[in-house]
């Protein structure tokens, strides 16, 4: 699902409750103002770093610059620029 930014604002994370996702990201949809929560993340994979401030699995950071590059050579193509998904936020967010 892909979310334009011109309508809908990043109001922050959490953690998610969905079954082995790690986050929701939180947006506000500017013109009805309700909020919509997108999932992301793998909890059972290791990802690069956490730039969300949460922070809450320290354990699956890896820090690993060659395995960063594959992830990105393999999910760029899920981006369209202009809008949010959940590879946008795993893609800029934890990777």
């Amino acid at each position: 699902m892909y979310y334009a930014q011109d309508k809908f604002k990043l109001q922050g994370f959490e953690k998610s409750n969905r079954k082995d996702k790690m986050y929701n990201a939180i947006l506000l949809n500017k013109d009805t103002m309700k909020i919509i929560k997108v999932p992301f993340g793998d909890s059972n994979m290791g990802n690069y770093t956490d730039s969300t401030g949460l922070n809450l699995y320290p354990q699956l950071i890896h820090g690993d610059k060659k395995r960063r590059k594959a992830f990105q050579n393999r999910f760029h193509h899920f981006l369209r620029d202009g809008f949010y998904s959940p590879s946008f936020f795993s893609y800029y967010y934890l990777w």
